[in-house]
């Protein structure tokens, strides 16, 4: 059909990578930002780590905008809960 979009471009859970939101490797957040791959690992398994994608049963990749957005919402100004 003329005209139309495609499904990547109407559904939001589809990103578009071209506009510099990379995806970034464990590795690569451990060396941009200090958070081990092991501390991903188990914040994915966790289940309160920043979302992914999961590419395989063995690669996962962070958008650097997903990770960057959930690192802003757990800064803190103290050390109270919450």
């Amino acid at each position: 059909m003329h005209g139309t979009q495609s499904g990547s471009a109407t559904d939001p859970s589809k990103k578009d990578l071209r506009h510099g939101d990379h995806l970034l490797s464990r590795d690569d957040i451990e060396d941009q930002y200090r958070l081990t791959r092991r501390w991903l690992e188990l914040a994915a398994l966790r289940g309160d780590g920043p979302p992914f994608v999961k590419i395989s049963s063995r690669l996962v990749r962070y958008r650097r905008s997903d990770f960057e957005n959930w690192l802003a919402k757990h800064e803190r100004t103290n050390t109270c809960a919450g």
